[in-house]
């Protein structure tokens, strides 16, 4: 014959390790680099520490004002992989945080956080930074490409070229075309 203190016992015993089994507690959240420069790709990674169970809300705050809300749960594991690159110089406090998304409760547990340093200038955009970089009587030929930033200056046929050369970001390359009155970044 069972004793009701024991059946009272085991059923506490089953809650907890119900209770433990179905925590979801804000996990680790890491940089690939703590100290980046602007325009550079740094990789966040939000983990979510699941006992048995994979089923809640939220978010990553980039420390710029911008946020990820995310979920875990079997359709969408942990940890969530995240790309982010800033466009000014600054220490930027990246947090992760408990958050009710759509169905799925906070995540439990205290704000995880992790700080990146962003050095270097920011960058004009494309289309400011090719019409600087036409020296007068150089004109902006058209529009800069707004996805690479390619450009061509244009004057009339035989114009001097300047002496300071554009620098061309990223891929681009310089060019110059005399007989047409060229010059710019191209891919």
């Amino acid at each position: 014959m069972i004793k009701k203190h024991h059946l009272v016992s085991a059923a506490l015993l089953g809650l907890g390790v119900c209770g433990a089994a179905q925590a979801q507690v804000l996990g680790a959240i890491t940089a690939s680099s703590t100290s980046v420069k602007v325009g550079e790709p740094v990789t966040i990674t939000a983990n979510i520490d699941v006992i048995n169970a994979n089923y809640c809300g939220f978010v990553v705050g980039f420390g710029d004002g911008s946020f990820k809300d995310a979920v875990s749960d079997a359709s969408t594991p942990v940890p969530l992989v995240l790309t982010k690159t800033y466009d000014k110089p600054g220490s930027y406090h990246v947090t992760l945080g408990g958050k009710n998304v759509q169905n799925h409760p906070n995540c439990g547990g205290a704000e995880r956080a992790v700080d990146i340093s962003v050095t270097g200038t920011a960058k004009a955009a494309p289309g400011k930074a090719a019409a600087a970089a036409c020296a007068a009587p150089w004109k902006l030929a058209g529009k800069a490409n707004a996805k690479t930033g390619a450009f061509t200056c244009a004057a009339k046929p035989g114009t001097a070229l300047p002496t300071a050369k554009p620098e061309c970001q990223g891929d681009l390359s310089y060019f110059e075309n005399t007989k047409k009155g060229q010059y710019g970044c191209k891919p």
